[in-house]
């Protein structure tokens, strides 16, 4: 322990040195820069202004007011920058006006004449709130006023605007319109502060446009926050609201799901830039809750294949999720409801320079749940501090916080206890340096440490069945680097590229031992008794760089190109690095009809922290690869509906063993059970074809449905082989009423049966003994899996915030959904002995209530 403990402080000691470097060099280009630009004669009067703009004095100016041809005439000899700028405007006849925080370059006053006056009106886009670029607003005036000028800083310009009153309606994507009335009755300067609110998230939103020159693969989608907490789930879980994408694939218990024939494990889970490790509660009982708090996050993007080239070591997926900015000075919620106690507070200081925001959670469920089937005792925090060292870099600091003291008991009676203790402490901390270096040019560098520790004991007391123990005991510690570039200064292409970097270092204790009685103990091939004990200590870097090119061949095709290098060292013996080629393209046929295409290579290495010591495994095995290839199709009519239908198909190679329990999914201890096989699939395949209709209109009501006809396969022995957790088709389907202070969700999720293994019941008449036959694998299905869920909530106006109560109920309609199934021998009354089939059933209906108080 001690040899660990030194060995975390002496890499604390590197990560605060490698902060020490981040931090002097950020400063250092800081005055490089601030050198470079003082104002000085014939220098372009704007470049001066950008100048005091980048140090952080809050200029706001019309480029048709200051125009290129304008320069310095003299360096500016004042001691305080107001006055050094009073000096660079005053020969081309401008001045400062100070408004509300801002410092306006306006005109001087001309002389007093009989012509009316014309007045000013600005649209202020706050810095600290979660609104879009001024850039990208449309704002509507009644009576007319013309297009605004967009001014730096985030500002909209009327100019010239006559005596009078309007209406000013702001709008932009994604966000509710603000409307503003505004009286103008002389010369005057009229500020408004927008502060829109977020609309209802649309299941899928297209990230490419004439103004962002952004191509995305073809299977991106977005959901916000609000959209989080309007669908019926448990726990209202961030995660858990990616199963109701297309192309994802989910039993119900947990939080993580399979895209597109993949398993679990291949969809990665970026949190503030930085890759997280296993952020789940509960992680030895099938992770049925993230350690993220919804109310924490501004929304997930998915992908569900085809994603960029700067994410790699993946084969599926890809989730993206971004902490809220805060957009009041002070804010603080308080929540209760039967899954946790949670307590949120965010701000920003009166200079906009910090931005703050924290968050704990604590669980309900281990008072709430009968202590005989177990106490998941569980919580999280997770911390933001935000500076602005310029106006164009923003440091952040970041910390998520996981500990788990878990029990869960499938038997309660002391004779035949079956339980699981598990402990976990999961702790990521990083920070996050972000820079815009110019218009063209930006940066995203990120320096995390991570640190994983993971206890499991478990017993099974069956003297029908087994009786089994294990302790399992796992540390893992890592720390790296990233950093991601942006180049936008070539006609036509817009570049990205970067890096990553990092060492990790694990250790595995882990033992078992188990007996089999009576049936389970003539399973065919049957090592009985057994015992497991695998010590190891791997311990090596990763590495990755990718670049790609962003090509807008015409104002309607767009191509992307990346390239992506991998490697690993801590694998013994140590594998060839891995090379990904991706090219997506877009063609625009009408403005509104699409057509997309993605073909990419995909590697994903066994991570550190994926040994698979409790199957007997105590070597890495070679990184597996993935080839994706999608078609896609995208039609908006003019009333408010979305089409989109997608083809794809995954052709895996190069795969590692996996292990897996013929029957029953949900065992106690997994890998002891007798049903526990070893597929060694030579290759695999997922395929299918996924139709999404969705509707957001003017009225209250929202809906959207999506239908999916897929098929995943492993090749075994020759043979394919249907994937566990293959469904054939499946149909998501959802709506949104929204009225006032009521909100209400529905959510209906069906798919076809999953894969299942019959058996027959064999007898050695000899032996007067039964033993099991299992038919081949995955050749049955379960019944079909369906659930309705359901969600109503209404807020409450108090004196001090809001208050919102919500009632929700998974699995409303109580169905039976089948998820494993276990087989036992039993006798007649005529003394027949025949083979027992029992089938158990994923969650039935659980209601839930809670509150949440806002101010």
């Amino acid at each position: 322990m001690m040899n660990r403990f030194a060995r975390t402080a002496q890499r604390c000691s590197e990560v605060l040195l490698m902060c020490g470097i981040l931090l002097f060099n950020t400063i250092l280009s800081a005055d490089v820069t601030a050198a470079k630009n003082q104002p000085h004669p014939g220098q372009a009067l704007i470049d001066a202004l950008d100048y005091y703009r980048s140090a952080g004095y809050p200029l706001v100016y019309s480029t048709a007011l200051i125009t290129s041809a304008m320069t310095v005439k003299q360096a500016p000899q004042a001691n305080s920058l107001i006055d050094q700028v009073a000096e660079l405007l005053a020969p081309h006849q401008l001045e400062l006006r100070p408004l509300d925080g801002l410092m306006l370059v306006v005109r001087q006053p001309l002389p007093v004449t009989d012509d009316p006056p014309a007045a000013m009106i600005l649209l202020l886009v706050e810095r600290n709130g979660i609104i879009p670029d001024a850039s990208q607003m449309t704002v509507v005036s009644d009576p007319p006023l013309g297009s605004p000028q967009v001014l730096a800083g985030g500002v909209l310009q009327f100019s010239g605007v006559a005596p009078g009153s309007y209406e000013l309606t702001t709008s932009s994507p994604g966000y509710h319109p603000a409307v503003n009335q505004v009286a103008i009755s002389g010369s005057e300067i009229e500020l408004i502060k927008l502060n829109l609110r977020l609309a209802p998230a649309q299941l899928e939103e297209l990230n490419i446009s004439a103004s962002r020159y952004v191509l995305r693969a073809n299977s991106q989608f977005y959901i916000d926050q609000s959209a989080i907490q309007a669908l019926p789930d448990l726990g209202e879980d961030p995660i858990r609201s990616a199963q109701r994408l297309p192309g994802s694939a989910a039993g119900g218990l947990s939080a993580r799901s399979h895209f597109r024939g993949g398993e679990t494990d291949e969809t990665a889970i970026y949190f503030n830039g930085v890759k997280l490790t296993d952020p789940f509660h509960i992680r030895d009982y099938h992770n049925i809750f993230s350690s993220i708090d919804a109310r924490a996050i501004a929304g997930v993007e998915a992908f569900t294949g085809g994603f960029p080239a700067r994410y790699g070591d993946q084969m599926s997926g890809v989730l993206l999720l971004e902490s809220q900015r805060p957009d009041q000075p002070r804010h603080t919620e308080i929540g209760l409801s039967i899954y946790n106690t949670s307590l949120l507070a965010s701000g920003f200081s009166q200079d906009g320079r910090w931005e703050w925001l924290g968050s704990a959670r604590r669980s309900n469920l281990s008072v709430l749940l009968d202590s005989s089937v177990g106490k998941p005792d569980y919580f999280d925090l997770f911390g933001e501090l935000a500076v602005y060292l310029t106006p164009q870099t923003r440091l952040s600091f970041n910390t998520l916080y996981a500990d788990d003291q878990v029990l869960v008991i499938t038997e309660s009676d002391p004779a035949e206890l079956e339980q699981s203790i598990s402990n976990t402490q999961n702790i990521h901390s990083w920070l996050r340096l972000q820079n815009q270096w110019s218009s063209l040019l930006s940066s995203d560098t990120s320096l995390w440490i991570n640190s994983l520790e993971n206890s499991r004991l478990a017993e099974v007391n069956d003297p029908e069945q087994m009786v089994a123990d294990v302790s399992d005991k796992r540390e893992i510690q890592s720390f790296g680097l990233s950093q991601n570039w942006a180049f936008d200064g070539i006609s036509e292409h817009h570049l990205r590229w970067g890096f990553e970097w990092s060492h990790d270092d694990a250790s595995y204790d882990y033992k078992s031992a188990v007996e089999y009685f009576g049936f389970a103990a003539n399973w065919p091939d049957i090592n009985n008794p057994r015992q497991t004990d695998i010590v190891a200590n791997p311990a090596g870097n990763r590495f990755g760089i990718f670049a790609a090119d962003h090509w807008q061949l015409t104002a309607d095709t767009a191509l992307n190109f990346g390239l992506r290098w991998d490697g690993q060292n801590y694998t013994e013996p140590h594998y060839q690095s891995q090379l990904s080629p991706r090219i997506s393209a877009m063609h625009q046929l009408t403005p509104a009809t699409e057509l997309r295409f993605t073909w990419g290579r995909y590697y994903q290495s066994q991570g550190i922290q994926r040994l698979q010591v409790e199957d007997g495994m105590s070597d890495f095995f070679a990184p597996q690869r993935a080839d994706h290839l999608i078609f896609g199709f995208r039609f908006n009519t003019d009333n408010h509906y979305r089409f989109r239908l997608e083809l794809f198909q995954k052709n895996y190679s190069r795969l590692k063993p996996r292990f897996e329990n013929l029957f029953d999914s949900l065992a106690l201890i997994p890998e002891l059970e007798p049903d526990r096989v070893r597929l060694d699939p030579s290759s695999a395949r997922a395929r299918g074809l996924e139709f999404s209709v969705e509707y957001s209109g003017e009225s209250a009501f929202e809906w959207w449905a999506n239908y999916s006809l897929a098929r995943a396969t492993d090749r075994i022995a020759g043979q394919q082989q249907n994937r566990s957790w293959d469904q054939r088709h499946a149909i998501q389907a959802g709506l949104a009423w929204r009225h006032e202070l009521w909100e209400l969700g529905l959510a209906l999720n069906w798919h076809s049966g999953w894969p299942t293994t019959g058996m027959q019941l064999g007898a050695d008449s000899d032996e007067d003994e039964y033993f099991p036959i299992p038919g081949p694998r995955n050749a049955e299905n379960l019944g079909h899996y369906s659930t309705l869920d359901f969600r109503i909530s209404r807020e409450f106006e108090l004196s001090k915030g809001s208050l919102s109560a919500f009632f929700e109920v998974s699995n409303a309609m109580n169905r039976k959904n089948p998820c494993c199934i276990d087989f036992d021998t039993d006798e007649d009354a005529a003394g027949n002995v025949f083979l027992d089939r029992t089938v158990d059933d994923w969650l039935p209906l659980l209601p839930a209530v809670g509150l949440l108080w806002e101010f």
